[in-house]
Formats: structure tokens, C-alpha cells, sequence
């Protein structure tokens, strides 16, 4: 029998383990438990398996800038996920989220609705600067993005993470892709004269709610609504 479907038996049982009918729960368990014994599948072998990926547009930049790489991570923090940046050859890169069930699909769908707004945000704000001084008006544009994002932190932080499914995603990303290479961009340090560029930034922010609505059963996929 294919491994994949050992591994997707195994889950259903250990889920019916959680019944309330304590014999049906007990048979459930002895089932899984006798399964893992004869296929040579472990805690471990479990846990990766339900280590799913998603992908989202870099939106065309090579290197993308520090506020779409934070924007990632918190994102990926929020849906107790890893956000890496994907290289392929004569390809633009894209952001790789990692996770536990559905949670890499539900951040890579958050990160492009909030990666639009962001990016939007930014450049709506840029063109009604109307400065002849691009490199002023993108510096500007950067803190008004750092600030938008400043907000958005905040947001993201109601959402907990699992420590066992960082271990299972850690896991996963070692077993398949090895060391990952460190990608660091700085962010842009704001002058004492962009307050009311922070200012925007912000209040640009201030209508962006996330509303997670979690099924009774950790195995469905989550609904999520973006609100701006």
C-alpha cells in the first residue's frame, strides 16, 4: 500500500481516537497504533506529512523590499507558519509559506490580499507626494510602508502559534530543502521630518481587520475574510 495513504488511514483513526464513544475511540487507537507498528511510521513520519506548502507573487521584484519581507513574516508568524523566498532560474522568486494543514494556503491567500493593499497603499501615497525627487519619494514611500505595517503587526499578533507545529514545519523544511540561505533586508531608518509620513502610514492601516472563523474540527480548512 502506498505510504501516503498509510499515513492518511492512520490520521483518520487517531481522529476517531478523539471520540466520545470510549470503545469506538479505543479501537480507533489500538488500529492506529498497530498500523504504525507494521509500516515502521513514527510520531515524526506523522507530523511531516501533515506539513503542507503554498506559494505567493513576489509582485515582480527580484529583491523584494524590506516591508513586502516583514509583511511575510508576520503573516507567516500569525498562521504559525515559515515564510521562505523561492529562486528559480529565470523566474521571478516567490514567497514559500509552510505549515501545518491548511495554514500554509490560508497565509499564502492572507499575504497576497494584505501584499495588494500594502503595495496600493504605497503607491497611491507616492503619487500625491508629486516630488520631482523619485529617490526622496520612494524613501518616503518605505516609512509610509513601515508604518502601515507597524499597524498591521498589531493585528496579526491576536493569532497564537503552536510550538509542536514549528517543530513539524522545522522538520520538514530540513528534510526537504536543507539549510536555507538567510535573506536580509534592511529596513528605512525615518527622519525626524517623516512624522506625518508615519502618520498616513497608519491612519492608511487603521481599517485592516482579519477575521479567522476556526471549525470545530482542526482537520477542515479555515475560513478567512480580509476587510479593508
Amino acid at each position: 500500500m502506498d505510504r501516503h495513504k498509510i499515513i492518511d488511514k492512520i490520521h483518520k483513526c487517531l481522529r476517531l481516537s478523539e471520540s466520545g464513544n470510549a470503545n469506538e475511540a479505543a479501537s480507533a487507537l489500538r488500529q492506529a497504533q498497530g498500523m504504525m507498528r507494521k509500516y515502521g511510521i513514527c510520531q515524526t513520519d506523522l507530523q511531516l506529512a501533515n506539513v503542507q506548502e503554498a506559494s505567493a507573487t513576489s509582485g515582480g521584484y527580484y529583491n523584494p523590499p524590506y516591508w513586502a519581507v516583514a509583511l511575510s513574516e508576520l503573516v507567516a508568524q500569525a498562521f504559525d507558519c515559515r515564510a521562505y523566498i523561492s529562486r528559480r532560474e529565470d523566474q521571478h522568486p516567490q514567497f514559500r509559506f509552510i505549515g501545518v494543514e491548511y495554514a500554509a494556503q490560508v497565509a499564502a491567500y492572507t499575504f497576497t490580499i494584505l501584499y495588494r493593499q500594502l503595495r496600493r497603499a504605497r503607491r497611491d501615497y507616492m503619487q500625491a507626494l508629486a516630488l520631482e525627487d523619485t529617490q526622496e519619494a520612494r524613501r518616503r514611500g518605505n516609512v509610509f510602508a513601515q508604518a502601515w505595517l507597524f499597524h498591521i503587526a498589531r493585528v496579526v499578533a491576536e493569532y497564537a502559534g503552536s510550538a509542536a507545529n514549528r517543530v513539524a514545519v522545522d522538520d520538514y523544511v530540513q528534510k526537504e530543502y536543507g539549510d536555507p540561505t538567510e535573506f536580509v533586508r534592511d529596513p528605512t531608518d525615518p527622519q525626524a521630518r517623516d512624522y506625518e509620513v508615519i502618520l498616513s502610514g497608519l491612519r492608511a492601516a487603521h481599517k485592516v481587520r482579519l477575521f479567522v472563523a476556526m471549525h470545530d474540527s482542526a482537520y477542515q480548512k479555515e475560513q478567512i475574510e480580509v476587510c479593508a
